[in-house]
């Protein structure tokens, strides 16, 4: 079998949040394993020659000078742009190449520290910037903020990562006018609610009820039911609870659907929606777990039967179940009558299912990004087969619960 440009990569992704709080775009990183096997055409036809019109924007974070520099000299791709060093801004010769680039519709992102910023900031060649913010610099912010004032450095139409705060997520996204935000304050977020039970998303639930009223097909249903791992756990802990009064253990979602019937689902949502949960700030939380649960079922080999896909998922999906709802993990999972290969790959890091959550967590941790080809090997999976689950992923990442989609992605 003959070698392809992806067999030389090492990709990651981080999701970027715009102010509604859903998913704008992904930070793609790539890692040039073998840098002089990687072609820039080569790379983009991976991506796809089009990428969808209705993923998120994809931002390629090309660490090998060499590599960022042949996109340059490609045909520019649409809704990508091209994460660029802000020190070569101030080239000349770089940033002519640079402007050229721009002129022929390449999309230039400058990944720039904050503290090289200065009051009323604009970025060279009318670019945005990934304004990085690190510690000191989001204490300065916050104090700035107790005192009324709104910080110069935070611009309208830029990318800020390194937001650890909750307030200061809000005050970028809500009143700088930040496009989007990289790294979602999760521990902030979750923190303040621990004292709370976590309840289902009531956005989630309206969705599901108005596919409910279209008379939805079932595939269709599942897909929406998926996206907040709350209402899964709290959907199963349902069908098999004496109130429902089951003869056998239900263990998918599919399965509780179909035993639960449209009518019975519809009111079962009401039920919930008084008490469900409606904060926003909430969403980039549950559906980063929905991103790595799909990322896990990509990684499983094409073809593979809807129950084992659906398992997997569910591993993937539970395994972070512990930091929403604020209970241990085995408490939890052992009040459900899980197959025993979720359980081992959620609770004991082991079995069939765990190479793929264990990959599908590497490949969103930027830190472990330059192991991602020795963790590879020990799973005994191709750096290609990797690479292309995550494509598929980021590139059906807004649009996996349409009606038209023919598997369950």
């Amino acid at each position: 079998m003959g070698h392809t440009v992806l067999d030389s990569l090492a990709l990651g992704y981080q999701p970027i949040w715009n102010p509604g709080r859903q998913l704008a775009a992904a930070r793609l990183q790539v890692l040039s394993v073998v840098p002089e096997a990687v072609n820039a055409h080569h790379l983009l036809d991976a991506l796809g020659d089009d990428w969808p019109a209705a993923a998120p924007t994809l931002i390629l974070s090309v660490r090998h000078a060499q590599l960022r520099r042949q996109i340059l000299a490609c045909e520019p791709a649409e809704n990508l742009w091209l994460e660029w060093p802000a020190d070569d801004f101030e080239d000349p010769d770089t940033l002519a190449m640079l402007a050229a680039a721009a002129r022929r519709g390449h999309r230039l992102l400058r990944r720039i520290d904050i503290h090289r910023l200065y009051p009323g900031w604009v970025s060279p060649l009318n670019s945005r910037s990934l304004v990085q913010v690190d510690a000191e610099s989001s204490l300065a912010l916050l104090q700035a903020q107790d005192q009324g004032r709104s910080p110069s450095v935070l611009m309208p139409g830029h990318l800020y990562t390194g937001l650890g705060n909750l307030q200061l997520a809000m005050q970028c996204l809500d009143q700088a006018g930040a496009w989007g935000l990289m790294g979602w304050p999760d521990e902030d977020v979750l923190r303040a609610r621990q004292c709370r039970p976590q309840a289902c998303d009531v956005a989630v639930i309206d969705q599901i009820l108005q596919a409910v009223r279209d008379e939805t097909s079932l595939e269709h249903l599942e897909r929406l039911v998926r996206q907040d791992p709350v209402l899964v756990y709290r959907l199963l802990q349902f069908v098999n609870s004496a109130a429902f009064n089951s003869r056998r253990e239900i263990d998918s979602i599919r399965h509780a659907l179909m035993m639960l019937g449209f009518t019975a689902l519809a009111q079962w949502l009401q039920d919930q929606r008084p008490s469900g949960e409606s904060d926003v700030n909430l969403h980039p939380v549950r559906y980063a777990m929905v991103m790595h649960a799909r990322l896990a079922q990509h990684l499983l080999a094409p073809g593979s039967e809807d129950d084992l896909r659906a398992e997997v998922y569910l591993s993937a999906l539970f395994s972070q179940l512990d930091r929403l709802m604020h209970q241990p993990l085995p408490d939890l999972l052992g009040r459900l009558p899980l197959a025993g290969r979720v359980l081992d790959a959620a609770l004991r890091q082991t079995g069939l299912y765990h190479p793929l959550l264990d990959l599908a967590a590497a490949q969103g941790d930027p830190s472990r990004l330059v192991d991602l080809p020795q963790l590879c090997q020990e799973h005994e999976f191709s750096l290609e087969d990797v690479n292309r689950a995550l494509i598929r992923m980021l590139a059906t990442s807004r649009d996996h619960t349409g009606k038209r989609s023919q598997r369950l992605l």
